[in-house]
């Protein structure tokens, strides 16, 4: 199974919801598994720790919010600002790198990078 594959599968785990709209969203899905993968990367009260689970709950949480939004311009700013937070978790993994965990949770990322920006052109399109 490659890397894309078991991402999507890993995504695949959450319950339905009273929200199943937004949990049919791969981005959102894969975004919660990336969110409980980073739980342990990094002791708590460490900056980049800290700071890498704050950034991990943002792309959940503005994806959550956009979705809740009625315009496609609402709902795609809330999509930038989940795929900026995106980005600043592979910017701390960078910094993390060698350390436990960190390559499964940049594949996941990975994947939420790049379906996040698909949302987004679909929703600014």
């Amino acid at each position: 199974m490659g890397p894309d594959e078991e991402a999507t599968r890993m995504a695949r785990t959450i319950p339905n919801s009273n929200h199943p709209a937004l949990h049919r969203l791969d981005c959102y899905r894969l975004a919660v598994e990336f969110h409980r993968m980073v739980a342990d990367l990094a002791p708590r009260g460490s900056g980049l720790g800290d700071q890498l689970r704050r950034a991990a709950a943002s792309i959940a949480l503005n994806l959550a919010e956009g979705h809740g939004r009625l315009t496609r311009a609402e709902q795609a700013r809330f999509t930038l600002i989940a795929r900026g937070s995106a980005l600043e978790c592979l910017a701390i993994l960078d910094l993390l790198e060698g350390e436990a965990g960190v390559s499964a949770a940049r594949r996941v990322l990975v994947r939420v990078v790049q379906t996040t920006t698909g949302l987004w052109r679909k929703q600014a399109g």
